[in-house]
């Protein structure tokens, strides 16, 4: 929290001083989107690997992330009850453009993990054009918990347009890919 706290810090005074030490005016010219694969609730008993996406508009990030439950969309029907667990994380932050191909992004955000019960015996059918079935998934009470998040990203552009992003919180570690959509279309460009 003290390496948060003082990043925060040097972040104001750099920006209240006469010097520009970043060039914050190249986040105008950046909209990206991309996926997110890695572990959420880590550092819980009822975290796992999952799947998210991330969302970057004039240098503030969305970053959303979730694992399970395991067996929700199971193909097989069975009396099995199965032990289940989910993961869910969003976070938000501002990058800090350190080079012209490298960001660096606090993190602050919310995570959720709880176990419940997948029941094999019952399928639901859902949608009208794609049909997909999924078994009913119900909450353990008392497994919910509420987490306040908190950490940092690194972006690393290779190309103007394209992204490899990682990010490690208190309780989500995950990377992922993003496009730039205002360098694709020239959108923003100051060129």
């Amino acid at each position: 929290m003290k390496k948060l706290l003082f990043f925060a810090a040097l972040l104001l005074v750099s920006a209240s001083a006469g010097a520009q030490v970043f060039d914050f005016s190249s986040n105008n010219s950046r909209l990206e989107v991309g996926i997110n694969l890695g572990v959420a609730g880590a550092s819980t008993p009822y975290g796992g690997f999952g799947a998210g996406f991330n969302l970057e508009v004039l240098g503030f990030q969305l970053d959303l992330l979730k694992y399970g439950p395991e067996h929700h969309y199971a193909t097989e029907i069975s009396d099995t009850k199965w032990n289940d667990s989910v993961a869910f994380e969003v976070n938000l932050g501002y990058q800090v453009p350190v080079l012209p191909w490298l960001r660096l992004t606090p993190l602050i955000g919310y995570s959720q993990t709880n176990q419940g019960i997948t029941d094999g015996s019952k399928a639901y059918v859902d949608g009208d054009d794609s049909v997909s079935w999924y078994h009913p998934y119900t909450v353990t009470p008392g497994t919910r918990d509420h987490r306040f998040n908190f950490g940092g990203g690194i972006s690393i552009q290779p190309l103007k347009w394209f992204s490899i992003n990682f990010a490690y919180t208190r309780y989500a570690i995950y990377g992922g890919i993003a496009l730039n959509f205002f360098a694709i279309t020239g959108f923003g460009s100051t060129e």
